[in-house]
């Protein structure tokens, strides 16, 4: 024989044990289980042939691959949100209520103006000026005739019974007591209120006749008025008056005097 082979048979060969094999990736825990359980069956059959002692440990028990997280709860959706409010202009725009009251105040001021410029009224020749007389008027046309001057204005004023008014159209104070003697009162304002209850008519009070020579606008100085001259229906006549050029061109009364009520219309 050999020395090679005597020396196998007086050495026998001892059979190295298998190593561990890895378990399988993404092995389930059953099957984890049941591997583990055959590792330490394989450990226990050797411990057996080797003639017993204490027990190996067994394998390390391998950690349960995590599971997958638990997914978290869909988020609730946003409440919607709240719709913009409009403007205030644009609510009122698409009201119908404030669309009538708008058309409403248009046709109350177009008829206003129609009735103001066919009807009387304070037209341009009642705007307030500074007259320049002795008395500081601040009322005053700029003519004395027709339905814009002076004596038109007085009688407006006592349709209206605007006594402060009416009485500032007087520059004398002469003018203003020889009116309020002709009434009886005790001065100008109360004068205007006695002849104010008197009118019965005022819309055609307020529109007396001028004669054809007092239309044109004086050049200066003097001029008399006398309301048995005019067409007068629907109140009082209210007497003759004296009406003087200022400097700014405006018409004042610097004089008055008492007439008949029953005096014929010129």
């Amino acid at each position: 024989m050999s020395r090679r082979l005597q020396i196998g048979m007086m050495c026998p060969v001892t059979e190295e044990p298998p190593r561990n094999p890895p378990p399988p990736p993404d092995i389930d825990p059953e099957q984890l289980r049941q591997f583990q359980e055959f590792q330490r069956f394989q450990e226990f059959q050797r411990f057996r042939q080797a003639g017993g002692g204490a027990l190996p440990p067994g394998p390390p028990t391998a950690a349960l691959p995590p599971g997958p997280s638990a997914a978290p709860p869909p988020a609730a959706p946003p409440p919607p949100a709240a719709p913009a409010r409009k403007p205030l202009w644009k609510v009122l725009l698409g009201s119908k209520l404030f669309r009538r009251l708008v058309y409403l105040v248009v046709v109350l001021l177009v008829v206003s103006h129609f009735y103001e410029k066919y009807f009387g009224g304070d037209d341009p020749g009642d705007v307030a000026v500074d007259s320049g007389g002795d008395k500081g008027n601040v009322i005053a046309p700029q003519t004395p005739y027709g339905l814009q001057g002076t004596v038109a204005l007085f009688y407006k004023h006592v349709i209206n019974d605007d006594a402060g008014r009416a009485c500032l159209l007087f520059s004398e104070d002469e003018a203003a007591e020889a009116f309020t003697r002709a009434f009886g009162a005790k001065d100008c304002e109360s004068a205007v209120h006695q002849l104010s209850g008197q009118v019965t008519n005022s819309a055609e009070y307020r529109q007396p006749g001028f004669p054809p020579d007092m239309r044109a606008v004086p050049n200066g100085g003097s001029v008399e008025v006398s309301s048995c001259a005019l067409q007068v229906t629907g109140g009082p006549r209210l007497g003759r008056f004296v009406l003087t050029m200022q400097d700014n061109r405006t018409w004042v009364i610097t004089g008055y005097r008492a007439e008949p009520a029953d005096c014929p219309a010129g």
